[in-house]
């Protein structure tokens, strides 16, 4: 085939880049790329495992005269999010990426690129492949549905490997200077029971928050922004303390990794006057503590019509009431990294449905003790105003090792070869790097990656000096750990 990037280095890695974006695979859909890289991986006699899961790993082992040193996991993912413009006819079922050169970015027309997480695929199969390297024994891993929940890696037997140290490759972003040394795991919760209806009666007015930003609860919570359903709960609650208020209906939030922007709800009031005066109070109370971080904050409210039913008078105290206390924002900052989040939870969605009250956090926490103490607060919560708990998602979080042998090496290495020190930064969005850390607590783990920017969008590129620049120093990294 004729390959887009023909005049770039290292050409071999480029190539193999292209090779897999001719492979259609968005998350769910990795067979055909790990049958791929499994055939490609015992065609060059390596050790190759494949499970069930669309995991796959490849064993070398180390070049010569480091056969018997300590073996260094390589570790990066096949799925990619598969987006494209409304105007493009891409079928990521079948079709391969339609990749293209322009300023030295390498780009797909219309859709996602993949360089996230192709960048790792391609450096791992350019390692492999070439015989001139000095390195230790390797182990790359090559793991599936990354994108929808880390689920590969939660697959992947923890027999399948055997290193102590990893360099995972999901990484880079806009600056390569970034090395990422820890992540949070997430707890997902939905409370639930059954509501008690009774027939409306009183005077009924409607509330509807919107204009909030909204956004990313691992990337945002941290930003003083506001959470529709708490806001919402607050407004409810401080108007039955005037005059008598009954729920009937309250309902905001679709996922769970966001923060509730918008939520509509019905109240029943004995005073409509009362019961208005106080709303507009702590209307007003709310836009003024959030013209700063959340200034599009807007609440309407309007007298209206009588729903069917409205829920029991105590079931409805006792929802304003769990929803108002539920933690929903920062728990905890780090007193390691400046400016880290450790613990946090968000109120992913409240809905007042026909047959099920649901009420939806996840909580998250780079220190899975803090996610297992939060979880618990929330469960203590939930039994006393009466929730059933249901645990969905849970992975594990990296916690900050501030003795990394390896970072330290990295460290130092960075800057010899770039005369640049390197970042040292933590996320409170989940990694892999997680799921093998509880897979394996003595995993000293390390990430780096080339400028690559705009992941998830159809907007995606790689940088292709940045590129060349990070493999060099991923084979020169690997030859270093031969004479540690």
């Amino acid at each position: 085939m004729k390959y887009v990037t023909e005049g770039y280095e290292p050409k071999d890695v480029l190539q193999f880049f292209e090779d897999i974006a001719q492979i259609p695979r968005a998350s769910g859909n990795e067979a055909a790329v790990a049958q791929y890289i499994y055939d490609w991986g015992k065609g060059l006699g390596l050790d190759a495992y494949k499970d069930e899961f669309n995991n796959v790993v490849l064993k070398k082992p180390g070049s010569a005269g480091c056969e018997n040193l300590p073996p260094i996991i390589l570790q990066g993912h096949t799925d990619i999010v598969a987006i494209k413009l409304p105007e493009s006819n891409h079928d990521f079922a079948k079709d391969p990426l339609p990749l293209y050169v322009e300023d030295g970015k390498l780009r797909s027309r219309g859709t996602t690129l993949g360089a996230d997480n192709g960048n790792a695929v391609a450096y791992m199969m350019g390692v492999l492949s070439r015989d001139n390297l000095v390195h230790p024994p390797l182990e790359c891993i090559f793991t599936s549905g990354e994108e929808i929940g880390l689920l590969g890696a939660a697959d992947l037997d923890k027999n399948a490997f055997t290193g102590k140290r990893m360099i995972n490759m999901d990484a880079g972003g806009l600056d390569q200077t970034i090395t990422t040394v820890s992540c949070a795991g997430g707890l997902e919760m939905k409370m639930k029971q059954k509501p008690i209806w009774q027939e409306a009666k009183g005077n009924f007015i409607s509330l509807f928050i919107h204009g909030l930003k909204g956004g990313h609860s691992a990337g945002a919570i941290h930003e003083g922004r506001g959470s529709a359903g708490k806001l919402m709960a607050r407004i409810i609650n401080h108007v039955s303390l005037y005059t008598k208020t009954v729920v009937a209906s309250f309902n905001g939030g679709e996922k769970m990794n966001a923060i509730m922007s918008d939520v509509k709800a019905v109240i029943s009031v004995e005073d409509v006057a009362v019961a208005m005066e106080k709303i507009n109070k702590t209307v007003a109370d709310i836009k003024e503590e959030l013209r700063i971080t959340d200034a599009g904050f807007v609440c309407e409210v309007a007298e209206c019509a009588a729903p069917a039913k409205m829920l029991d008078d105590l079931q409805s105290k006792r929802l304003v009431q769990f929803v108002l206390t539920i933690p929903a924002t920062v728990r905890d900052m780090s007193f390691e990294i400046e400016g880290a989040v450790i613990n946090s939870n968000n109120l992913a969605a409240v809905q007042v449905l026909e047959d099920e009250i649901m009420v939806w956090t996840l909580g998250r926490s780079n220190d899975d003790s803090r996610q297992e103490a939060m979880g618990e607060e929330v469960r203590a919560l939930a039994d006393v105003f009466g929730y059933e708990v249901e645990y969905g998602a849970h992975f594990f979080g990296w916690k900050f090792n501030p003795e990394s042998k390896l970072r330290e090496l990295h460290t130092r290495l960075f800057k010899e070869r770039f005369d640049i020190d390197l970042q040292v930064k933590a996320t409170h969005g989940g990694l892999e790097c997680g799921v093998f850390y509880g897979k394996d607590p003595d995993l000293d783990i390390i990430t780096f990656g080339p400028v690559a920017d705009g992941a998830h969008t159809p907007e995606e590129y790689l940088d292709l000096a940045s590129f060349k620049e990070i493999f060099e120093y991923l084979c020169y990294f690997l030859e270093e750990l031969t004479k540690q």
